[in-house]
């Protein structure tokens, strides 16, 4: 794999790296990685987890023939900006500015360029795919509704495994009311964003971007899912608590292109397969055992037929 730096703009100047298979023959379609929610980078990683998902997934690309850009979200890594003072629509426009950019690569075949989202970047791609007009869709561990609601799920499965939790654990957790507390606690804060016109907010300690929370809570999917008539493939792990993994067959009925989905059995939100049941109570733990593992081998091969028949 060849890696280069690439650096667009929009209101700020975004830094990312396009990546290019070794063998050239050719003009290359293209990827373009659309990030998961939070302070992330062009490899996936924030302060707090080293996904490196995005890098991964950009050397598997790589090696079947597929070049790949991916970047800086907005005020992280060292892209311009301020991550809490964007909102939604400030990240579809500098994905559209990225797709823009990508057409314009001399190696690209500009009328092959296809969009990959992971978890919030499943949100972000169908209304930048109405001006992006992409070749094909990949959505990975994404909600087919607003990410309020995906919010509010994983509120919702925290309280179900606490009350069915045996021994002292479990006695402990409903004692202290942990469940009950995280579901009003959440409810409060939105209700806060939702009436708040502040682009920032603090509670407590803690930074909110709030502009981008009311933006996302006020998106409506269906319309611009339904305006997609490429082919798309949708995948999500059985695992996953951080979305609802039926979903995943929700984007294959609202888009009017070809449509695959798939559910991985042991793939969990990080992409990677996972031994433990299924827990939010657990999920630090869980993910910090995940880190270290490949990415799904079988989400890996799901991807590899998809593009031998859409990509390649």
């Amino acid at each position: 794999m060849k890696e280069r730096e690439i650096d667009f703009k929009t209101d700020v100047n975004l830094k990312g790296t396009v990546s290019l298979p070794k063998k050239s023959e050719g003009k290359f379609p293209l990827v373009v990685i659309f990030h998961g929610s939070g302070p992330v980078d062009r490899d996936g990683n924030a302060k707090v987890m080293q996904m490196n998902a995005y890098k991964l997934l950009a050397e598997f690309f790589a090696s079947i023939g597929v070049a790949v850009l991916r970047y800086d979200k907005r005020g992280v890594g060292i892209s311009g900006g301020d991550f809490y003072e964007t909102g939604m629509w400030d990240l579809v426009n500098d994905g559209i500015a990225a797709v823009k950019a990508a057409r314009e690569l001399p190696e690209i075949n500009p009328e092959r360029i296809f969009l990959l989202g992971h978890s919030e970047g499943c949100s972000l791609i169908p209304p930048i795919n109405r001006q992006a007009d992409a070749a094909g869709i990949i959505l990975l561990a994404g909600n087919a509704d607003n990410v309020r609601k995906a919010s509010e799920l994983q509120a919702r499965l925290l309280e179900e495994e606490v009350n069915e939790m045996k021994g002292v654990n479990g006695v402990l957790l409903r004692a202290l009311k942990v469940h009950k507390t995280a579901v009003s606690k959440q409810k409060k804060v939105f209700d806060e964003l939702m009436g708040s016109e502040k682009t920032v907010m603090k509670k407590g300690f803690t930074k909110i971007n709030a502009k981008w929370a009311r933006e996302h809570f006020q998106y409506n999917i269906k319309e611009d899912l339904a305006a997609i008539t490429c082919p798309v493939l949708a995948i999500t792990g059985k695992k996953d608590v951080q979305v609802n993994p039926d979903h995943v067959h929700l984007f294959a009925e609202k888009v009017n292109g070809r449509a695959e989905s798939y559910n991985v059995p042991k793939m969990n939100h990080l992409l990677r397969d996972q031994e433990e049941e299924a827990s939010i109570v657990k999920l630090k733990s869980i993910y910090k055992g995940s880190l270290s593992k490949p990415l799904s081998a079988e989400m890996l091969n799901i991807i590899e037929n998809w593009a031998k028949s859409y990509i390649l």
